[in-house]
Formats: C-alpha cells, sequence, structure tokens
C-alpha cells in the first residue's frame, strides 16, 4: 500500500485528483509510450510508490485539456469496490469502478479506461493468461511490467504491476459503470509461525486516456488522472491470507524429506539391481 515517503502527495492517498492541486497542477499527463508503465520502466529499474508519483509529476502535459472535454471532470464520488475471490493460490481480484463523472462529450477523445495495479510481494498475474483474455475480448489490451518471473519464491522476488486498457462508451456511463476480475495467484511464502502470510492491495490508479494523438514533435497520448494510490472503497482494505510453512516445523519436514529422499534412492538402486538380474537370467537362458 501507499504510504507518506514524500509530504507533499500525502493527501493524494483516498482523495480524488481533483482534490490534490498541490501534487498535481495540470489537467493530464502525456505519454508518448502504448502504456504509462512501458514509459516508467525505461526510466526506472523497480516499482517504488513515491518513484511512480515523481514520474507522473514528470509527465504533465504543457497545455490544458481541450475544452470540449473540460466537463467530464470526475466527482469526489467516484467510488470503488475491491474484493478477492476463488480458493487455493489462485483467486481473482474484483473491481467494480462507478462512473460519477459529470459529463461526457459525444465527440470526447477519452474513450479508455486504464487501470494501473501495483501488485504486493508475494502475488503475481500470469502473462501468458492475460494475453487470452485479451484474445477473447475481455481487456482491449493489457500488459505485465516489473518481475515477471514466475518461479521465483516471495522472498526473492520484486512487485509487478499490471496494466489494464478497457474501452468505455456513453453506455458504460449510464450503466453507472464496469466490473473487472483480474486472475492473480501466489507465490511460496516465507516460513511463518502462523501458517499464513498476508498481503495488502492497495487501491490502484485510474486515468482516462486518449488515443495517440500528434504534437509538434511526436506522437502522445493524453490521460486524466482520476485517482492515484488507495481509493475509497466499501472494506476499507483487501486482504488475502497466503498458506506458508510453519517455522515450528522445520525440523520435522526437513527429517522427513530427508528419509524419503534416502528411501527413494535405495528403492531405485534395489529396482536397479533387480532388473540386472532378470535381464543376465533370461540371457544365459537364450544362450
Amino acid at each position: 500500500s501507499i504510504s507518506g515517503e514524500l509530504p507533499s502527495p500525502e493527501t493524494m492517498v483516498g482523495t480524488n485528483y481533483r482534490d490534490s492541486d498541490a501534487f498535481f497542477n495540470s489537467d493530464s499527463i502525456c505519454i508518448s509510450d502504448q502504456y504509462i508503465m512501458e514509459s516508467y520502466f525505461t526510466r526506472h529499474t523497480s516499482l517504488g510508490d513515491s518513484e511512480f508519483r515523481n514520474f507522473l509529476l514528470l509527465q504533465q502535459c504543457s497545455n490544458k485539456v481541450h475544452t470540449q472535454d473540460s466537463n467530464i471532470v470526475p466527482s469526489t464520488s467516484l467510488i470503488q469496490h475491491r474484493n478477492i475471490t476463488g480458493e487455493g493460490s489462485h483467486r481473482n481480484l474484483l473491481t467494480s469502478i462507478k462512473f460519477q463523472l459529470l459529463h461526457l462529450h459525444s465527440e470526447s477523445e477519452f474513450r479508455e479506461l486504464v487501470i494501473v495495479e501495483r501488485l504486493p510481494l508475494g502475488v503475481f498475474a500470469d502473462p501468458f493468461e492475460l494475453q487470452s483474455l485479451q484474445q477473447r475480448k475481455v481487456f482491449s489490451d493489457v500488459s505485465v511490467f516489473g518481475d515477471t518471473n514466475l518461479e521465483l519464491p516471495s522472498f526473492r522476488s520484486n512487485r509487478s504491476v499490471v496494466e489494464i486498457h478497457v474501452e468505455i462508451s456513453s453506455r458504460d456511463y449510464e450503466n453507472g459503470g464496469i466490473s473487472l476480475k483480474l486472475p492473480l495467484h501466489a507465490r511460496y511464502q516465507p516460513l511463518d509461525d502462523s501458517g499464513y502470510s498476508r498481503v495488502e492491495f492497495g487501491g490502484p490508479d485510474l486515468f482516462l486516456c486518449s488515443s495517440h494523438v500528434q504534437n509538434q514533435r511526436h506522437e502522445q497520448r493524453r490521460c486524466l488522472v482520476l485517482l492515484i494510490g488507495r481509493l475509497k472503497t466499501e472494506t476499507r482494505s483487501v486482504f488475502w491470507d497466503i498458506p506458508a510453512g510453519i517455522r515450528g516445523h522445520t525440523e520435522y519436514v526437513s527429517a522427513l524429506t530427508f528419509a524419503a529422499a534416502v528411501l527413494s534412492a535405495f528403492s531405485i538402486l534395489v529396482a536397479s539391481v533387480l532388473s540386472s538380474k532378470v535381464e543376465s537370467c533370461k540371457n544365459s537362458k537364450q544362450s
């Protein structure tokens, strides 16, 4: 979750973008890449909350939003509901976003909602699974950034982030919003006395983006910053208690594992010797 590493952005946590002019003093950010996080990781090697907010500051557009789109400012009542569903080490992060914008112009260029999920340590999203969802038109676009090594245990991995793009229309606003389901998987957790390792999900970052438009130098993608960090949710926090090895059982598990390995090796040796003898008997009979 986001903490107040920087004094000035502290008011951003759990607030609407428009209520935090001390942090963002322009209407939008401008991105030249297909993904917001792609631009971030061209400048950074790891994911940090304060680094990400500083990155957004540097991406502020030099000019204001077009007049026809100036009336799609999100109100402070933008609400989000989140929940973890499923069982075992494979779960789904459900997110319901209620659109409460003042108005959407019929010719507005801002037609794509971008959700940036900065995942906590110990949890990852499978890029191949997400590509399959994109092919089935669940998302218009999706990509994973950061640590994408799916085999690493929690204590050897770094955070990863999922960027989801969803095409929206006036009908979505009329229906009140959209719901998303992001499949997630647990990494092997470090030992813990309780037998569980708890991970907490902060709120995602929401952007309302346009298609790429040509400026004087190169194509840029303009994105309105709707919300940054932890959002207002019906439940204060979203937790996932992931099963972990109990530290007190280490000696017993090690002893049993060693005994099983020795027994397996002995069984293989016996089977190999018996097989050799059977083969020798067959050859002697044939001769």
